[in-house]
């Protein structure tokens, strides 16, 4: 039986997860298909070796292209909306994708190992996730941990004319508040404070955010999270604010009237976000002219809520940490005035802005971090102390 260590990082746009510490990141998408394409002559060995872009699955009896390969199918995509009605508890992209990953991995492992794939592959899962700290709670948190452990899970995976059948049983699943899960990726990894320490005297270190008072600025394509965290991976539940706001506002305001102003019928919002990422695509300055001023709306919310919650918070923080896909765009919005508000009147507060090399999966590494420690450890032995 295989076991899997999985962290997984549920965004709007993306799903990076960690399997076994191998990193994956993939468009949060896919497409519901009816019946399979014809694959006799797939080559099965590049598939295996390179599944989480050629996933087609089964799940629960129904066929889905997922990641990368949904993208490119041409066929209807389904993404996770933005706004109020996003519930990643109950969303059926994020625990589909979520399976469709780890039975693809299951497979490809079998592979490297040199198994045969002419039999149902058994895999067992201790898995971290997270949900928007606005949204936790305990009951919320246990009910996204219950849809996975609830029951095993059997899964599909269509490598060319072969079909290989995945069985999946979660072990523990532990569910946290996003923003606990970048703590813990300060405490581990002094590489998210190179930039800053290259030009700046009062340098960052592990040590110094396992002790600092941290607002978090975490932002996404739907949300935007501030949990205020302190002591390392400790957060203060008067701070748990959450706004609607991120880049995929933005682009739903301006969408339309770009699809219609370059002629494009089949197009989804994840397309619309690889063309703003790809400096060299043809459609990359249109669609920058169309995405700043409905991005700088959004970046004047989120400022407006981080000034916000420092007053609230009586400037007693140490740091603002700024991360997360939405963050990269919006830099040039928002760095200097949040600079300018933390160093005013004294506050001595320390702005620390994630790049965007490292932005995008800092939670996941953090995630990491968490599914193989021995605080996730000795949860799941609690857990399991209760329910023997």
């Amino acid at each position: 039986m295989l076991k899997l260590m999985i962290a997984n990082d549920n965004g709007n746009s993306e799903q990076d997860m960690f399997i076994n510490n191998v990193p994956v990141g993939q468009p949060n998408v896919y497409a519901h298909i009816h019946r399979l394409p014809n694959m006799d002559e797939v080559n099965v060995e590049y598939v295996l070796n390179d599944i989480h872009n050629n996933l087609i699955v089964s799940v629960e009896g129904q066929l889905y292209y997922v990641g990368n390969k949904a993208l490119k199918s041409g066929s209807r995509c389904r993404s996770i909306e933005v706004g109020v009605d996003n519930n990643k508890v109950t969303n059926h992209i994020v625990y589909v994708n979520t399976l469709a990953h780890i039975a693809g991995e299951a497979v490809a492992e079998t592979h490297r190992q040199g198994k045969p794939l002419d039999h149902e592959i058994q895999c067992e899962v201790d898995m971290a996730t997270a949900i928007p700290v606005s949204y936790y709670s305990k009951s919320t948190g246990a009910a996204f941990a219950q849809r996975f452990m609830g029951k095993e899970h059997l899964v599909s995976i269509f490598v060319g004319p072969m079909e290989v059948s995945v069985r999946i049983r979660f072990d523990f699943v532990k569910v946290i508040p996003e923003g606990v899960t970048a703590a813990h990726a300060f405490l581990n990894h002094p590489e998210f404070f190179e930039a800053y320490n290259d030009f700046h005297e009062d340098m960052i270190t592990t040590d110094y955010m396992g002790k600092a008072r941290i607002l978090h600025v975490a932002i996404g394509e739907g949300t935007t999270e501030f949990p205020l965290t302190y002591n390392g991976i400790e957060f203060n539940p008067d701070f748990i604010e959450g706004t609607n706001n991120g880049n995929g506002h933005a682009i739903d305001r301006i969408f339309i009237p770009f699809k219609q102003d370059v002629g494009l019928l089949k197009f989804t919002r994840q397309d619309f976000s690889n063309i703003l990422k790809d400096g060299d695509h043809r459609y990359h300055d249109r669609a920058m002219d169309f995405m700043l001023p409905s991005l700088e709306e959004e970046a004047e919310d989120i400022l407006a809520m981080a000034k916000h919650i420092i007053c609230k918070a009586n400037n007693e923080i140490d740091v603002v940490a700024v991360y997360g896909g939405g963050s990269i765009l919006m830099r040039p919005m928002i760095e200097k005035r949040l600079q300018d508000f933390c160093s005013t009147g004294n506050k001595g507060i320390k702005v620390l802005y994630i790049e965007a090399s490292k932005a995008v999966m800092l939670e996941a590494v953090g995630l990491n971090d968490f599914v193989h420690s021995k605080l996730f450890e000795q949860l799941k032995e609690m857990s399991t102390a209760k329910t023997a």
